[in-house]
């Protein structure tokens, strides 16, 4: 499983500069902050024993028009791996750690660093804490246990926890983010617990299958975690569908195609979409002019005469498809707050009618959060919420959820 990181930073000259002067705002002339987009190709661990190899295998792009130079990864401040960056500005660092026996009971902090060739920096820190042998700590997840409740509903776990040597505290997450409320840290056995918590689903876990992970330390710093799955089930009827993490890829990418049919969530590669050309509703592109994902309506003709050509595609170019579907586009601010609260299609239809956005055939640039609003040739409206993106180049994917009218 890939995992990533969005992060920026503001140049440090920047920040010397806005504390040691006393300038208004136009009379400094501020450099952009450095974002990039980092990829975990393998999942870093929280925790390792001494026998243990920590692996780093990151992949660090623009996310911006700024130009990459060097990645540099590092513990205590001695540099471990340097990369320079490649010519489409993608940096890639692999390295193997072996931990020490000098290390248990540390948290080692290993720190990357990225810079620009404006001078601009961008870090993360990595910490990984060593601990002496695995864990003596084993837990119990009951048979009975719900897999699937309505939004309505509460679920309740009852986990059985033992372990040889004294608990320090047992947590919770949910979705990779802890719930501090479920946070125990006193046990009237030390080293035994009944773990108990409720979870009451909210409106954005409707339809979603959601990833709980208890984590239990004892007092040494032994950790052992477990993963278990809730299904959240819509109570109500609807007259929408809803789509999640879909995968749209711009007209390079061997990860995921880049045409969508938006009534079924179901995204086409360009091989045989031509014989699908009837059922495309959104086409995704990168630009390299403007340095952004695009989605379009397949009658764009800009994307028909330079993007999905007959010189590149062959019989599949879209100039060659029988039907190019009209689909009209409303680029709009909407949070991830308001797009999980959407619960009717009349809903998604107000969305656009009240949208004093001009109606176009693509969105233009699309960054990480952006929605659009749309009408398909079938006269049903939809809007579509960016999650993430991966490489910010013409190889890269959008991930993407939908809500459509039904």
């Amino acid at each position: 499983m890939k995992t990533r990181f969005h992060i920026f930073s503001i140049p440090l000259y920047l920040i010397v500069l806005l504390i040691s002067c006393k300038k208004t705002a136009d009379d400094i002339a501020v450099k952009p902050d450095l974002s990039v987009d980092i990829v975990l190709h393998q999942a870093i661990p929280v925790s390792v024993t001494s026998k243990d190899k920590i692996e780093f295998d990151v992949t660090v792009t623009s996310s911006s028009s700024a130009v990459l130079k060097t990645g540099i990864l590092s513990l205590n401040g001695e540099e471990l791996q340097r990369e320079e960056a490649t010519s489409a500005s993608e940096i890639t660092i692999k390295h193997s750690y072996q931990a020490l026996d000098t290390d248990v009971g540390k948290s080692l902090i290993f720190h990357l660093r990225v810079d620009d060739e404006d001078g601009n920096t961008a870090k993360k820190d990595f910490t990984i804490y060593v601990q002496s042998a695995p864990a003596a700590i084993t837990f119990t997840l009951p048979e009975d246990r719900p897999e699937e409740i309505l939004d309505n509903e509460t679920a309740t776990f009852n986990i059985a926890v033992a372990s040889e040597l004294d608990l320090k505290y047992i947590k919770t997450s949910l979705d990779g983010t802890e719930i501090t409320a479920l946070t125990q840290e006193s046990f009237a056995d030390p080293k035994l617990a009944d773990y108990r918590f409720d979870y009451t689903p909210t409106a954005s876990d409707i339809g979603k299958t959601l990833t709980f992970q208890v984590e239990v330390m004892d007092v040494l710093g032994n950790v052992v975690r477990q993963e278990f799955q809730l299904r959240i089930v819509r109570s109500n009827t609807v007259d929408f569908k809803n789509f999640f993490d879909i995968n749209l890829g711009a007209q390079r990418s061997t990860a995921a195609g880049p045409f969508l049919n938006a009534h079924t969530g179901e995204v086409h590669v360009p091989s045989g979409v031509s014989q699908q050309a009837a059922q495309i509703d959104l086409v995704t592109f990168y630009s390299g002019s403007t340095f952004s994902y695009n989605i379009t309506s397949p009658t764009l003709a800009s994307v028909a005469d330079n993007i999905y050509t007959v010189a590149l595609f062959g019989a599949d170019a879209m100039a060659n498809w029988s039907v190019r579907n009209s689909t009209l586009i409303k680029k709009i601010d909407l949070s991830r707050t308001e797009f999980d609260a959407i619960e009717s299609g009349a809903a998604i239809e107000s969305l656009y009618s009240s949208s004093s956005v001009a109606p176009s055939a693509t969105s233009g640039a699309m960054a990480n959060n952006a929605a659009i609003v749309f009408m398909t040739a079938q006269g049903k409206y939809g809007v579509l919420y960016v999650k993430s993106r991966t490489a910010n180049n013409n190889t890269g994917v959008l991930t993407v959820d939908l809500k459509i009218q039904d």
